[in-house]
């Protein structure tokens, strides 16, 4: 069974964590939204680092946490993205909307998604001889996922939920339903039927992109770009994250 992880007060948002979070990480928007952010930790992370990480094991952990909810709103941020759009493409009437936070539907070609998995395993095995400390560092400091822009108390307090994971945990996530292990789901995503928010930032030009594509194949979808915003928008700028975020379930939930 998941860790289930509840923050704020208000109506139920289901919200999955990206790689390297936990549940945690959606303790200051739910103040923002005037919300019961209901957040697993989801499968290698936190306190469910002890459960098996795979693609079913991560959905298994969605439908666990929205079991007295459902339909509810799910929120899905980067990994925790995937997870929540493939949920809501076998589960559809789990979600009664969905927003999805720089993140995609998997990698549509087979070639391409063996490659990411090749290279997820040699991440994950290079990992295990690293410690926690050593792997956040190298995580954090380069690419997408750099957060040396973000404000001193900010990325100590995003580091501070990173530091809740064990290192065997996150390779076993990233091996078990990282972006090679996830199954693509491009061609099935006219199965979500709900209303459907696309997130990304404005800096991160990869998932903008892939936004714009999510928005074209969901049948109910619109595509909101945070303007000074990169891969992490809810870090990056908060305030019209949770802005955005808020008027969508306003009129959707």
């Amino acid at each position: 069974m998941p860790h289930v992880r509840r923050f704020g007060e208000g109506p139920p948002l289901v919200a999955l964590h990206g790689f390297t979070h936990t549940g945690s990480q959606f303790a200051n928007v739910a103040e923002r939204l005037h919300r019961t952010v209901v957040a697993p930790d989801l499968p290698g992370h936190g306190l469910s680092s002890g459960m098996a990480a795979t693609v079913d094991t991560a959905v298994g952990a969605v439908e666990t946490a929205m079991l007295s909810l459902a339909p509810a709103p799910m929120l899905g941020y980067s990994q925790g993205g995937r997870v929540a759009l493939l949920t809501a493409s076998r589960h559809p009437d789990l979600a009664s909307c969905l927003i999805t936070i720089s993140a995609g539907a998997g990698i549509d070609d087979p070639d391409l998604r063996l490659a990411r998995a090749e290279a997820d395993r040699a991440l994950a095995a290079r990992m295990r001889g690293m410690t926690l400390d050593e792997f956040l560092t190298e995580w954090t400091s380069r690419g997408p996922t750099a957060t040396d822009h973000l404000e001193v108390a900010t990325r100590e307090a995003d580091l501070a939920i990173r530091r809740q994971n064990s290192v065997e945990g996150l390779a076993a996530a990233l091996e078990g339903y990282g972006q090679g292990a996830q199954p693509s789901i491009w061609d099935s995503l006219d199965r979500i039927t709900c209303p459907v928010m696309v997130m990304s930032g404005s800096g991160d030009a990869r998932y903008t992109e892939v936004g714009d594509r999510l928005t074209d194949l969901l049948p109910h979808a619109e595509h909101v770009i945070i303007e000074g915003a990169g891969h992490n928008p809810l870090a990056d700028r908060p305030e019209p994250s949770a802005a955005a975020i808020s008027d969508f379930l306003d009129r959707h939930s």
